[in-house]
């Protein structure tokens, strides 16, 4: 590695020094040598990109080393002011090395981006050096608080704002490394900070809400003043209105385009002959007419277009550093932020109309989601209340399959974070929670409206609340009979039983009512596939579903010592003898699902009976082995 290190810095030097010598001093405008710089400038920042294993530290005193080789060639440099930006730079590198209380991230972050954007301002590679010097005199700053000993988090501020003005360059190798310095600071990023990050992600009109907002109370200060105006105004407006005349501008451009054929116009406005043009002279001035009105249109959709997918671009750069934040295990105050921030950004026609960003924004909420720890807990128990029901609303609305898969776990995320709070406030909730309401509520709206509703958002609770499976077997229960009647949602009625069967806890509900409710289930099944033999109309998915509800009723009986609803049941018996005269049953699935509810009906285990057969087939009788091994024996001789 050491090797590999002191080769790059080898080849960074020789880059450095071919420029320096090429184009530090004299005329570097031709056409042949312009090209040339800009070869050197990007292999160059080619060779500053950090490696997969590069440690961040290494990657900082490559940087310092860099920045010392360029210093030292800084007298032949043809710009005073790189010169002045090269020293100024290392002497603040040698005072952030210096000092001692600044944790070790923040003086990696600071000598990352300290010696790179000097690098690109003295190359050239950046032409506005304003965002150097802001980072020099946030670096004045912090070192100064540093002594005082009182650090504030203004600096992270323009950390955040320096990384978010290199991520809107188009060269990967810049908005790589300001990726890498933001996740050496973003463990200290300040609430004004986060709301600087996800600002980007706003729309225009949440932006001039916010404004308005701000600006409330000095407008009813001026409302008096301009009900006033607005009178006098009225009437000089309607007089005016009168006298004007058509816009003068335009009619000099409609003069200059139409030329020999105006001034002819003009001298013979008072003659009453009507002049009509021929075909050739209209054809001429068609384009002329063209470019005088272009002038008062506005922007093109393409342009427009265009703009719109450059900012959606920058976005999901920016993404990559709201997950990256998150993933770090930030607040979680900051984390129900981010999400209202995404919930309203995936709504947005310029996300939606785009799959990159639409996936980009799925993947961040994912990633959201899979977070367990915080580094602190703050109590905003309302706001999380709020922000479920609004997700739960956006889950029917979007039409994307992986925005509705991330919006349906972010629920979950929600519900648990919510129980975080409770747990390390010690608040214990009483009667039917918040969130057990607002299921409930959107299960039967999926189960009696035709709604867009995906059963991912059921399935992904139940996985992470498994004592609240119960719940959803009570309200199911209650809606199948309607749901048979209308033959409605069958299959996915039955694909959540089966789903709250395999992962309830029956530990957690009493054993009297999991009895009862595991016999209803198994009489509904038994009932439903009795209706379907009757009708000669098997399905290969409903049976399948069905067979699997009722050999899950008999497991979690016999696991909280109940007997089971299948067992000796006759009925069921003859029900499943007469659907093996269909053609359904003859897929392997189904028949297989069929002999195991059959085996059970008659008391044998389907686990018993393969561990059986597994057994016979491993033990062999002494004498069938004595036999065997005679005969290799005699083929042997």
């Amino acid at each position: 590695m050491a090797a590999n290190s002191d080769f790059k810095t080898d080849v960074l030097h020789f880059l450095v020094d071919t420029y320096a010598g090429r184009f530090a001093s004299g005329d570097d405008n031709a056409a042949q040598n312009v090209a040339i710089r800009k070869v050197l400038q990007g292999a160059i920042l080619k060779a500053l990109v950090p490696a997969k294993k590069t440690k961040l530290s290494d990657f900082a005193e490559l940087l310092v080393s860099l920045l010392a080789h360029m210093k030292a060639l800084s007298a032949s440099w043809r710009s005073s002011e790189a010169r002045k930006q090269l020293k100024r730079a290392r002497s603040l590198v040698d005072k952030v090395d210096s000092a001692a209380g600044l944790p070790e991230g923040v003086a990696t972050a600071f000598k990352v981006l300290l010696c790179y954007l000097t690098v690109l301002v003295s190359l050239e590679v950046a032409e506005d050096p304003s965002v150097l010097q802001d980072l020099c005199s946030c670096a004045k700053q912090l070192l100064a608080e540093e002594e005082e000993g009182e650090r504030l988090d203004g600096w992270v501020h323009l950390v955040v704002d320096t990384t978010l003005s290199t991520l809107s360059m188009s060269s990967q190798p810049v908005r790589t490394v300001a990726t890498t310095a933001f996740s050496l600071v973003r463990g200290h990023l300040s609430d004004a900070s986060l709301e600087l990050l996800l600002k980007v992600f706003r729309s225009k009109k949440d932006e001039d809400e916010d404004e308005d907002e701000e600006d409330e109370d000095e407008e009813e200060a001026m409302n008096e003043e301009m009900d006033e105006e607005e009178s006098e105004s009225e009437e000089s407006d309607i007089d005016s209105e009168d006298k004007s005349g058509p816009d003068e501008e335009l009619r000099a451009r409609l003069r200059l385009a139409l030329g020999t054929a105006a001034a002819a116009e003009d001298a013979e406005e008072s003659s009453e002959a009507e002049i009509i043009p021929t075909d050739e002279q209209m054809f001429q001035l068609d384009g002329a007419i063209a470019e005088a009105f272009k002038s008062r249109l506005g922007p093109s959709k393409k342009e427009l277009s265009k703009e719109q997918t450059d900012n959606i671009h920058f976005q999901i750069r920016c993404l990559d550093l709201v997950t990256a934040y998150a993933e770090g295990g930030p607040p979680l105050h900051h984390l129900v932020k981010i999400v209202k921030v995404l919930v309203a950004a995936s709504s947005l026609p310029e996300f939606r109309s785009n799959q990159a960003a639409t996936n980009a924004v799925a993947n961040t909420l994912q990633a959201i989601n899979g977070v367990r720890k915080f580094s602190s807990v703050s109590d905003v128990r309302d706001d999380i209340e709020a922000l479920a029901a609004t997700v739960m609303e956006q889950t029917v609305l979007v039409s994307n399959v992986n925005t509705k898969n991330a919006l349906s776990a972010t629920c979950t995320f929600l519900v648990r974070c919510h129980k975080k709070i409770c747990s390390d406030l010690g608040v214990v909730s009483k009667g039917t929670p918040w969130y057990i309401a607002m299921y409930m509520k959107s299960l039967a709206s999926y189960l009696d409206e035709s709604s867009h509703i995906s059963p991912q958002l059921f399935v992904k609770f139940m996985e992470a609340f498994p004592e609240h499976c119960y719940d959803f077997i009570v309200a199911l229960g209650e809606k199948a009979a309607s749901c048979l009647q209308r033959n409605h949602k069958r299959l996915q009625m039955l694909g959540l039983l089966v789903a709250a069967l395999r992962l309830i806890q029956v530990e957690s509900v009493p054993k009297q009512k999991l009895g009862a409710s595991l016999t209803e289930l198994a009489d509904l099944s038994v009932k439903m596939l009795s209706e379907m033999v009757e009708k000669k109309e098997p399905k290969m998915s409903v049976a399948v579903e069905l067979c699997d509800l009722l050999l899950l009723a008999s497991k979690q009986s016999a696991a909280v010592g109940l007997e089971s609803p299948v067992r000796g049941n006759t009925p069921l018996a003859s029900t499943l003898a007469s659907l093996k005269g269909f053609k359904v049953s003859k897929e392997k699935l189904l028949k297989r699902k069929i002999n195991e509810i059959l085996r059970e009906i008659q008391g044998s285990k389907v686990t018993d009976a393969s561990q059986g057969s597994k057994s016979q087939k491993k033990k062999r009788p002494a004498s069938v082995e004595g036999d065997a091994t005679s005969k290799k024996a005699k083929k042997k001789a």
